[in-house]
């Protein structure tokens, strides 16, 4: 338990107000470590924000100075450096060429149900004008859910209608990010949503709510 005290002072005289809760949240941002770089000095151009701009090779504007992870600005999560760190292993030490260009990037959030998402969203394919279709399916329909009673939430995807490709999901539920990442695989290896439709998962899991998931396209 905890009680805070506010000052207000916003066009109006001064007054103070208490909140009380149980936890406390907080989200105030984060900024780049990148002043001590010296950067400039080297000729390395930054963003507004104090990010290094990179390419898709992660290379800096001066040849031969790459950065990776979150000093490059984007999602600051360990899994995208790690990804960098692959990126530059495959291309200075390997010879290769690998990119982050159309990389997919997942996100959870662990709260409770949990929630994971990768992909495209509705809004972000429609502006693309691609003609999709959405699936979606609760978590009240999912046999493991149930099992558990755990079954508050959703999956939800989104499929090119002329490819049949999976463009993106959102999975609000039980270990939703674990869901996510089974259709995540999929769309990495470019599967149509018929081979999770029609694929054979093992009773009673979370993964068997796939079937289903994608059976709603068909209905």
């Amino acid at each position: 338990m905890f009680v805070m005290n506010f000052r207000h002072c916003h066009r109006r005289p001064h007054r103070d107000s208490a909140v009380t809760g149980s936890h406390l949240l907080a989200a105030i941002g984060r900024v780049p470590n990148t002043e001590a770089l010296n950067a400039r000095a080297a000729g390395i151009q930054l963003d507004s924000e104090g990010h290094i701009q990179v390419n898709e090779q992660l290379e800096t504007n001066v040849p031969g100075i790459y950065a990776l992870g979150d000093v490059k600005g984007g999602p600051a999560f360990t899994h995208v450096s790690y990804a960098d760190f692959r990126i530059l292993r495959t291309n200075l030490l390997e010879h290769g060429s690998a990119s982050i260009r159309n990389r997919l990037v997942p996100y959870t959030i662990f709260i409770d149900p949990q929630f994971g998402r990768v992909g495209m969203n509705e809004n972000e394919a429609r502006k693309q004008g691609r003609n999709i279709r959405v699936a979606k399916l609760p978590m009240n329909a999912v046999p493991r859910a149930i099992e558990t009673g755990k079954t508050r939430g959703f999956m939800k995807a989104i499929v090119d209608a002329d490819t049949q490709q999976i463009l993106g999901c959102e999975v609000l539920g039980l270990e939703g990010g674990e869901i996510m990442t089974i259709i995540q695989t999929a769309m990495m290896g470019k599967l149509p949503y018929t081979a999770l439709r029609d694929g054979i998962f093992r009773h009673p899991t979370l993964a068997e709510g796939l079937n289903t998931l994608f059976m709603m396209l068909d209905s």
